[in-house]
């Protein structure tokens, strides 16, 4: 159990190694491809009786958004976002084509390569509940919605005996709907009026950088989290595991705002 003098020591460590973050170099290793899944094969008839090795491309040509959108415009937001994101933390960043640069520096060398990174589409339900006296109204909408799901695998180049992480992360975006309960209780005629504003292609690059500038931080807590534990020499729990906030220059803890490690 940490206690609460070495929970502020962290926190003192933490904030000295941001002030040094100019010795923090990053080598981003990013896919040459986006893969693509279509949740939705419930609205293909005959799904089931299709071979399996074709039912990727059947779903695929069959889905509403994934078909339209472009893989390389997609990845380069993402990844142009992340490294601009990255660097306003004070850090080197390096691309595949600067490896050997990179390998030749100084400092904390972290390796980022994205193992995988895809979109799912799918389908989601909005629920609202409205409890009168008694009776309990329900309301269930199915809404269209992306998710980008991601694995890094992180790895410490300079440092001996250490073991590249994997670590995921998940965003999603969804139809936005927006409504209000109408009529009369005591009669039983109560309705929930609702408008929806429908994701669409453009949708999908919008969380692309969305989800670029929040992996961006998260991949700079788990540098600061990491070197932390390498200071101390008792690696941060997941409990005390810290989150830095860059706008307001702060520190609190990330619970489960931060990357997923898989073991």
């Amino acid at each position: 159990m940490i206690t609460a003098p070495a929970c502020n020591a962290e926190r003192r460590m933490a904030r000295k190694l941001v002030q040094t973050n100019d010795s923090i170099r990053v080598c981003l290793i990013s896919p040459g491809y986006l893969l693509k899944q279509n949740m939705k094969t419930w609205e293909i008839e005959g799904y089931d009786s299709i071979p399996e090795n074709l039912r990727d491309s059947v779903s695929y040509f069959h889905s509403k958004y994934l078909q339209y959108i472009n893989d390389s415009l997609f990845l380069n937001h993402y990844n142009t976002t992340i490294r601009s994101e990255l660097k306003k933390y004070g850090i080197h960043v390096y691309s595949q084509d600067s490896m050997d640069a990179f390998l030749a520096s100084e400092g904390s060398l972290y390796l980022f390569n994205i193992a995988q990174i895809t979109l799912e589409e799918y389908m989601e339900p909005f629920k609202k509940t409205l409890d009168f006296d008694t009776t309990n109204y329900k309301w269930e909408i199915w809404c269209n919605a992306l998710a980008l799901n991601i694995w890094y695998e992180a790895s410490v180049l300079n440092v001996p005996d250490t073991k590249m992480k994997l670590l995921y992360g998940n965003m999603y975006v969804r139809d936005n709907v927006t409504g209000r309960f109408t009529g009369d209780p005591f009669m039983g005629t109560i309705q929930y009026n609702y408008n929806i504003d429908s994701i669409d292609v453009n949708s999908s690059y919008r969380l692309a950088g969305r989800a670029a500038k929040v992996h961006a931080g998260y991949l700079f807590d788990f540098i600061m989290n990491d070197r932390v534990g390498r200071k101390t020499g008792t690696p941060v729990s997941k409990e005390e595991y810290m989150h830095y906030d860059a706008v307001k220059h702060k520190f609190r803890k990330a619970g489960e705002f931060r990357f997923t490690e898989i073991e």
